[in-house]
C-alpha cells in the first residue's frame, strides 16, 4: 500500500466506526460492544464500493490525491452498517427468547 493512501484508510476507518457507532445506538443493544458488527460492515462496504468495485455514482471529489465518490461511498457504508445492526438485534433477541423460555420438564 503505497503511503499516500494512509489518510484516506484513516478516513474509511473513521466514518466506519462514526457509522457504526450510529447503526448500533439506533438499532440498539446500547452497549459498547455492539458497534463491533456494524462497524466492521460499514468499513467493508467502504472498502467493497470505494476500492474494489469502482462504481462512481454521483459527484467525486478529489481526497488525499485520490478521487472518490465520498457521498455514494457514506452512503453504502451506513447501510450496511444499519443493516449488519438490525440482523445482530434479530439474533440477539431471538437468543434472548430462547434463554427466557419455559423448558418443558415432561
Amino acid at each position: 500500500m503505497p503511503a499516500s493512501a494512509y489518510p484516506v484508510l484513516i478516513l474509511f476507518t473513521i466514518v466506519s466506526v462514526l457509522v457504526g457507532i450510529g447503526a448500533a445506538w439506533l438499532v440498539g443493544p446500547r452497549r459498547p460492544a455492539a458497534i463491533v458488527i456494524p462497524t466492521l460492515a460499514a468499513f467493508l462496504a467502504l472498502y467493497w464500493v470505494g476500492h474494489k468495485s469502482g462504481l462512481e455514482l454521483g459527484p467525486t471529489v478529489e481526497l488525499f490525491g485520490f478521487r472518490m465518490a465520498i457521498v455514494q461511498d457514506v452512503v453504502a457504508a451506513a447501510a450496511a452498517a444499519l443493516v449488519a445492526a438490525l440482523v445482530q438485534r434479530l439474533v440477539l433477541d431471538r437468543r434472548r427468547a430462547r434463554t427466557d423460555s419455559p423448558t418443558r420438564a415432561g
